[in-house]
């Protein structure tokens, strides 16, 4: 849906001139300037407003401030006068037939609305032959559907297939053919996409199952393993027990009792006499007591004189 405009240079030996182009659209006086003092002999005008009704082009020459009259065109239809591209086309071979083959059309794509929007009807000529085959005759389909099944084929055999777009009275406008496509029809030994599919999808269900279930096995014993680490079944005595509650309880009884304290004491000695004895204030001198070396008495002079001398039949004891 592209409007381009071609023009003629006129026949003349001046040089440097330039062109200027214009279009009006339907039911109006108005022109637009698209291309302005080009050197080309061709307007592009691009992505026009709408596809319906007629458009009027003209084109006049410049020169140094100079111009001509203006070229006109007649009416110009964009849906009459726009020559479509081939389509998309994708071959598919289905179960259910023998030398079935499914052809998938895809519309070309238009710059303004879509093809089935802006025709009411479109249809699509469809040719297709055996490849092997050395006549140059293919068989023609005309069809409305985007989907069709060709049938009844020979099976087992290379189809190629080519599709054009064709737009029926009041346009009569025709397409360009899409490049041919080929496929293997198919036979009844023949594994159809939709098998082929079916196939696959059993492989990898059956590979899910494979891993998934060894993985729902472990995962009971791991769950069991945990519980069994977070409680054993062994059990401590009594004594080791109430030790750890009271050692968690009583903190600083526990380390009391793990580190007793070490006692400070000062030794000490003490004397005993084993039998009592009278001292004398007036001792004879042949009753003289001797005493024991490892004793220190602090005595009166009388009586250190006297101890000099003396002998106790009962010393005293260091204990």
């Amino acid at each position: 849906m592209d409007a381009i405009v071609k023009w003629d240079a006129p026949l003349t030996s001046l040089k440097d001139l330039t062109y200027t182009a214009e279009y009006t659209m339907p039911s109006t006086d108005f022109f637009y300037t698209v291309c302005n003092a080009t050197k080309e002999h061709r307007c592009d005008f691009g992505k026009l407003p709408s596809c319906h009704g007629n458009y009027k082009f003209r084109v006049r020459i410049e020169l140094e401030g100079n111009t001509s009259s203006w070229a006109e065109t007649p009416n110009f239809s964009l849906k009459k006068g726009t020559i479509f591209g081939p389509p998309n086309v994708t071959l598919v071979t289905k179960g259910g037939a023998i030398g079935a083959v499914e052809v998938n059309i895809q519309n070309p794509v238009l710059k303004i609305s879509s093809l089935k929007e802006a025709y009411s009807k479109v249809e699509y000529n469809i040719r297709y032959w055996k490849k092997t085959d050395k006549k140059d005759v293919p068989e023609r389909a005309l069809v409305t559907q985007q989907h069709v099944n060709l049938k009844p084929l020979e099976p087992n055999t290379r189809y190629c297939v080519q599709v054009q777009v064709y737009i029926p009275m009041p346009h009569n406008n025709t397409g360009q053919y899409s490049k041919a496509v080929c496929v293997m029809s198919t036979t009844n030994n023949t594994t159809t996409d939709g098998e082929r599919r079916l196939s696959e999808g059993l492989v990898v269900s059956l590979v899910t199952v494979a891993v998934a279930f060894p993985l729902l096995l472990l995962v009971p014993w791991v769950i069991y393993k945990g519980k069994r680490f977070l409680h054993p079944k062994v059990k401590l005595p009594e004594h080791l027990k109430q030790h750890l509650i009271d050692s968690h309880q009583y903190p600083y009884l526990a380390s009391q009792i793990i580190s007793p304290l070490q006692e400070k004491y000062d030794q000490i000695s003490a004397l005993c006499e084993e039998n009592p004895y009278n001292v004398l204030t007036d001792i004879p001198e042949d009753n003289l007591y001797h005493v024991d070396s490892g004793v220190s008495v602090e005595m009166p002079k009388y009586y250190n004189a006297v101890a000099e001398n003396a002998n106790f039949d009962m010393p005293y004891k260091n204990i």
